[in-house]
């Protein structure tokens, strides 16, 4: 066997027993922080049902800033008639 083909044995040999050295429970045990709005009580399907299919975020930030931007100025968006047409400019010929 060539050393190239050893190592690689060696090492599936190695990952092989650090995979059974590791207990998968132990890995899937990790207790997360409760989510907010979720009602532990009761199951996703039947939160679901009370809000009709839609899990609405939490909210956050303040919705009292919210503000549309301003249109700095309405109504003088100017329009430029195409050549040729009345109100454009007749010294330019279409082709």
């Amino acid at each position: 066997m060539t050393s190239a083909i050893k190592v690689a044995l060696r090492t599936r040999a190695l990952l092989a027993a650090a995979a059974l050295v590791i207990p998968l429970p132990a890995l899937a045990e990790q207790v997360s922080e409760p989510v907010p709005g979720i009602d532990e009580d009761q199951t996703l399907s039947e939160q679901l049902d009370e809000n009709k299919g839609v899990i609405e975020p939490p909210p956050v930030g303040d919705a009292g800033i919210h503000a549309p931007a301003p249109d700095p100025l309405p109504g003088t968006t100017p329009v430029i008639p195409p050549p040729g047409t009345p109100g454009g400019d007749p010294s330019v010929v279409p082709k």
